[in-house]
């Protein structure tokens, strides 16, 4: 029992090192209050650190989260417009489960990832966390898979067509025999980088993975040649496949557009793809904000209050923006909430443009556009499961508790 108690604790710290987020308290500078719409609790027994994954797929949305039980355990649930119910679980058969990743492969099907700690006993010498999977058919999740079957599975993400891995042999605290792997989805290694430093993987597209390394810096890492391009940006990732940046209050996507979009109150951003246009996300402490870019013009959708530390993820089905994030509550125990609102978006015939720089107000107001019918899209963001945090911070509170723990 005293080790399992250990492996429990140990793997909640190492989830903290592979989903860390930053915590910045901040008041609201100028004084306003933002409007709320309705706001399902989606549940109230979760940690800062532990991953949580929302994407449409056949019409239904599915959202899957972490809850903190002793072992941890996957939860999840399916929307249909906004009717609720149960989602269907994998059979899991560990010690405790983590971090659901979910991911619309190739071929039509929805696989889920996940790390688990495998039934045993454990020390810091011995610790074992696999990096697992699961195919769903009609609504049935397959047998689990073992992708990995010994070391730490760290990090970890899909581009649909490969799965790629930030993997330790054997856990140390340094970071200096951190691997980066790309995997097919049987499992199989097809290439493996020696990267040392690395903190875990944001995002992949087609070979190309975006890394986060101990200093904070960002990193695009090409698998097919190992060249490794360093970036400046406090958010980064793919929409579709097309590299977007967030820095210094500015979001910029690299696709046929070039757009640029100023958005000086904000301190993180991403847009995910819709109707020809973008779906922006834009947060703060204690704002969580929409914008629709319809090739046109940029419009305000809607805002919402939130708690100062917040984690959002984002995906679009038949017409709703189904938006969900992680709120800290209680900075002592890392206990938080997973909210997620429903909010229909607009329509608006538009002409496409080049190259355009769009500015956001610095007054945020909150506003109701006219909608109307347009065909069924389903889309979800490529919003990355690692934000940027000090990671020495992380390592230092990481070895202390940890040596408060097995000794």
């Amino acid at each position: 029992m005293k080790n399992k108690f250990k492996a429990i604790v140990i793997f909640f710290i190492l989830s903290l090192i592979m989903l860390g987020t930053k915590i910045i308290a901040q008041t609201n500078p100028n004084g306003q209050q933002y409007t709320n719409t309705s706001i399902i609790i989606i549940t109230n027994n979760t940690r800062f650190g532990y991953g949580f994954s929302i994407t449409s797929y056949n019409g239904l949305v599915y959202i899957y989260y972490t809850e903190f039980t002793s072992p941890t355990t996957i939860n999840g649930l399916i929307f249909n417009g906004t009717e609720e119910m149960n989602a269907p679980l994998p059979n899991f058969n560990d010690l405790g489960e983590s971090s659901p990743a979910l991911v619309e492969l190739n071929n039509g099907s929805l696989m889920m990832l996940w790390a688990g700690v495998p039934m045993g006993s454990y020390s810091l010498n011995n610790l074992t966390i696999l990096l697992q999977a699961s195919i769903l058919n009609n609504n049935v999740w397959g047998p689990v898979i073992n992708l990995t079957n010994n070391g730490v599975a760290l990090s970890y993400d899909s581009d649909e067509n490969y799965i790629y891995l930030v993997y330790e042999p054997t856990l140390s605290l340094t970071y200096n025999n951190k691997i980066l792997e790309e995997l097919a989805l049987s499992g199989n290694v097809i290439k493996s980088l020696n990267t040392p430093g690395i903190a875990g993987i944001l995002s992949a597209n087609n070979g190309l993975v975006i890394v986060q390394f101990l200093n904070g810096t960002y990193a695009l890492v090409n698998m097919n040649n190992g060249n490794i391009e360093f970036v400046n940006a406090t958010d980064i990732g793919f929409v579709g496949n097309s590299l977007y940046q967030f820095y210094n209050g500015v979001l910029t996507i690299n696709d046929n557009q070039n757009l640029t979009f100023n958005l000086p109150i904000y301190e993180g951003a991403f847009p995910i793809s819709w109707n020809n246009g973008y779906v922006i996300i834009a947060w703060r402490p204690g704002l969580l904000s929409v914008y629709y870019w319809n090739s046109t013009e940029l419009q305000p959708i809607v805002n919402f209050t939130a708690q100062f530390t917040i984690i959002p993820r984002a995906t679009i089905s038949n017409n709703n923006l189904y938006l969900a994030w992680f709120g800290l509550n209680n900075i002592s125990n890392g206990q938080g909430s997973i909210s997620m609102a429903i909010t229909p978006l607009p329509h608006q015939i538009s002409q496409p443009t080049t190259t355009t720089t769009n500015n956001i107000p610095t007054t945020s107001t909150s506003s109701t556009s006219s909608y109307s019918s347009i065909p069924s899209t389903n889309t979800t963001s490529n919003k990355s499961l690692l934000s940027s945090i000090p990671i020495w911070i992380i390592i230092i509170v990481v070895g202390v508790v940890v040596f408060i723990i097995l000794y």
